[in-house]
């Protein structure tokens, strides 16, 4: 019976696939602004992000946390990382926010009794009932705040905080966050880690980061001369525990270039907690690392992630294979590498280089007749032949101008 195949050609050294979520939070490091900061009470120049309750807080802008980017030179309001009330670097990027968490009741008082900010983000899609999800963001005590103090957390609904009727900039004590430290943050220097797990009901589709606390409840501890807490804000995820660790696809390197291994072109992958070491010895972090080829030609380096999500640890590797500086320069009976084989007509073959010059495909069956040809058309490093042929083996031949040739036996089930 004769039936329609399709053979999928795929000459790219670049890792790419169909991502799942990694991190739920839009904008987690608040990179995306819509305007340069200029004042204070502009936290919603942050793509995504604005104080809860936004009705309220947003009657009037002086109720409003604030944004700080290093884009506002000069500014010394909102500019990191010199700005009049701290000195600190972003975690990472360009960018954080700050917000009030707890005020002394005690007279005399300036602003309202109650007063308190809580800073809310979206989600790129909803949490999945009954899952298991890590809750992380890093704070700092800036260096001219009022009090350091514990109880610092995260509430997660589908925007419900948003409906509660209280008085605009009061305290928020009538809900649980699901995750919250109870250690004191009193470092002005360090990015302080707040941590920890829950299970989604499936309706979760905000973060609101603040203190749910009464101040009886509160471990202050008095630093500087005002009444209020002033913390700052960075790197906000949500990442579901049971996340694997993708170390990214086997790829190559030419000779004295670099290559980017890991979650490569996932955007959805910051806030991830990702060692990676070669040999035993640990080389750098992060979701994507950038690697140098191997001196030698042909020689194969392994990395390994370890991926860290609430205590939850995987591991994966990847091989890097070093090669020289083109497929004409190399051996090209070993250019490309096909993938699977058997199959139901669907085969990858991945390059080691692009292609210095045009690649013609000829399929022929086992009696040596030519069954197909046509000259491969390249896109983003891809190419697909499509094959109206019997199941049956095949010899798969890839020519260039220059008449190297690599042949594979292909079946087609």
């Amino acid at each position: 019976m004769i039936r329609s195949i399709m053979i999928t050609i795929f000459f790219t050294c670049v890792y790419a696939a169909a991502y799942t979520q990694v991190n739920y939070v839009k904008n987690p490091s608040f990179e995306e602004f819509s305007l340069c900061p200029t004042d204070a009470d502009q936290i919603t120049y942050a793509k995504n992000w604005s104080n809860a309750i936004d009705t309220v807080f947003h009657s009037s802008s002086n109720w409003q946390s604030e944004y700080y980017n290093s884009c506002a030179i000069g500014n010394n309001k909102v500019q990191i990382p010199n700005n009049i009330g701290f000195y600190q670097n972003a975690r990472t990027g360009n960018a954080i926010v700050g917000a009030s968490f707890y005020f002394d009741k005690s007279p005399p008082s300036s602003v309202y009794p109650d007063y308190r900010e809580y800073i809310q983000g979206r989600f790129f899609a909803t949490l999945q009932i009954g899952k298991i999800y890590c809750v992380k963001f890093y704070v700092n005590l800036m260096e001219s705040s009022g009090y350091s103090h514990n109880k610092i957390g995260a509430y997660l609904d589908n925007g419900d905080i948003n409906k509660l009727s209280i008085p605009k900039a009061t305290e928020i004590t009538t809900i649980t966050p699901q995750i919250f430290t109870n250690t004191k943050i009193n470092d002005t220097l360090n990015w302080i880690k707040i941590e920890g797990s829950f299970s989604a009901t499936g309706n979760e589709n905000y973060i609101t980061i603040g203190n749910f606390f009464k101040n009886a409840d509160v471990d202050t501890e008095p630093f500087w001369g005002s009444q209020y807490s002033y913390y700052l804000i960075d790197d906000v995820s949500v990442i579901a525990i049971d996340l694997s660790a993708d170390a990214g696809k086997d790829t190559w390197v030419e000779v004295g270039k670099k290559v980017q291994i890991g979650r490569v072109g996932d955007t959805t992958a910051q806030g991830l907690d990702c060692k990676w070491y070669k040999k035993g010895v640990l080389i750098d972090s992060g979701a994507i690392i950038n690697v140098n080829a191997n001196s030698s030609i042909n020689a194969i380096d392994t990395y390994i992630v370890v991926q860290n999500i609430c205590g939850v640890i995987k591991r994966d590797t990847v091989n890097v294979k070093t090669t020289g500086l083109g497929i004409s320069e190399m051996n090209f009976e070993n250019a490309f590498s096909i993938f699977p084989n058997p199959s139901n007509g669907n085969f990858s073959i991945t390059c080691f280089a692009i292609p210095k010059a045009s690649i013609t495909a000829k399929v022929y069956d086992l009696l040596g007749r030519v069954v197909h040809q046509e000259p491969l058309h390249f896109r983003n490093k891809e190419a697909t032949l499509n094959l109206n042929i019997p199941s049956s083996s095949y010899i798969l031949e890839l020519k260039d101008e220059a008449g190297n040739v690599q042949r594979e036996r292909i079946v087609v089930q």
